[in-house]
């Protein structure tokens, strides 16, 4: 039970889906960074089932990806993308490291947030509407249980740059490397699952790695700028993840 109440936390944290509600207090948020991953394969599931309608009422492949990137959108409410915006800001202002720390936590959003916001948003449509079959179901059950891996990662590896922040307490609460390994559980095994029953050089190994290697690779990159990590740069992490995932496996034509 305690696994099933930990899980809808984080879930009523980091998406729009209403399974529980949220307790005042930075201590009901502790040790939720582990179920991120889990997190992201339920919002996966729906966005394959929602591919599944799609596909049954024979939508054009170019309004499946409107519609799927839409939808991924709207079920984090955009928690994710908001960080991805502020980073954005704060990186490319060129400026210090304080004053770019500055920049981030400044509600408004600047000229390079709305350019990567775009950017992310019209990779994520191409590359959706470039995808089929068992391929779109793939990408839309795994990537997103990766990019929150990675954001695990990120959570553990770094320290945190604020001395408060909503950010901090999933920092705190997070036990490295322990916690990355158990988060690590149910994506693994899904990816397993779905080599054994497809055909062809493993595309589902080809999604989690290329999932893995934009996710890790945006962590590092920003990490090596700021010399650590925000609540803001989690969710950049993520949504590049899943962007330049995307953008990755459309490439190669996994």
């Amino acid at each position: 039970m305690k696994f099933v109440k930990k899980f809808c936390l984080a879930a009523a944290y980091v998406t729009r889906l209403p399974l529980c509600s949220i307790p005042k207090g930075d201590d009901a948020l502790s040790g939720l960074s582990k179920y991120l991953p889990a997190v992201g394969l339920m919002l996966g599931s729906i966005l394959c089932a929602e591919a599944a309608v799609l596909e049954v009422l024979h939508v054009k492949n170019a309004l499946v990806g409107v519609v799927l990137t839409l939808s991924w959108l709207a079920l984090t409410g955009g928690i994710h993308f908001d960080g991805l915006m502020d980073t954005a800001d704060g990186i490319f202002s060129h400026r210090s490291r304080e004053r770019m720390l500055e920049i981030m936590s400044d509600s408004r959003v600047g000229n390079f947030g709305v350019m990567i916001g775009l950017s992310v948003l019209l990779v994520k449509l191409a590359a959706l509407s470039s995808f089929e079959g068992p391929r779109l179901v793939l990408a839309l059950l795994l990537v997103p249980a990766w990019a929150r891996w990675c954001e695990t990662f990120t959570i553990g590896y770094f320290p945190y740059l604020k001395e408060q922040g909503m950010g901090k307490i999933w920092h705190d609460s997070t036990i490295f490397p322990s916690d990355v390994f158990v988060a690590a559980i149910l994506p693994v095994s899904v990816t397993v699952a779905c080599l054994l029953f497809q055909e062809g050089p493993g595309p589902a190994a080809k999604v989690a790695a290329a999932t893995a290697a934009c996710g890790l690779g945006a962590a590092f990159y920003l990490g090596s700028i700021l010399k650590g990590q925000t609540g803001d740069t989690y969710g950049a992490v993520v949504e590049l993840a899943e962007a330049g995932a995307l953008l990755l496996l459309s490439l190669i034509s996994f």
